[in-house]
């Protein structure tokens, strides 16, 4: 992979964020999984954000960020999913939340998965 350090460490950190996710997953521990995947999900849309906007982005609302510039790239659809899964980020953090259901869980577990490791590493390789 090509780019500077900073994209390297959060891509990197993206990938174990992924790993803790899909073993959090495997045990059946649905909101450790989400809030890894979650982390790792933003960690990896900033690695490609660090090559388009300069400095650090300390925020967690990237959503519109990235779709504003990617969205040509990766199609409606997937910065869609990527969005909406960025706005549970407190469901799996706090008690009193909706319950995440297994299903739904696997499924953006998924979805992150793919968009790190296909989509994100795409950007980031150029």
């Amino acid at each position: 992979m090509e780019g500077d350090g900073e994209v390297q460490e959060y891509y990197s950190m993206s990938l174990k964020y992924l790993q803790a996710a899909v073993g959090s997953l495997s045990d059946e521990l649905y909101e450790p999984a989400m809030a890894n995947g979650i982390h790792a999900l933003e960690l990896a849309m900033k690695a490609a954000l660090h090559l388009v906007v300069e400095g650090t982005i300390k925020t967690h609302n990237i959503g519109g960020l990235f779709g504003k510039h990617f969205r040509e790239r990766l199609g409606e659809e997937i910065c869609r999913s990527a969005n909406l899964i960025l706005t549970k980020y407190n469901l799996p953090r706090y008690p009193g939340q909706r319950p995440l259901e297994e299903g739904e869980v696997r499924s953006d577990i998924d979805f992150i998965g793919r968009l790190i490791e296909e989509h994100i590493r795409g950007i980031i390789k150029g």
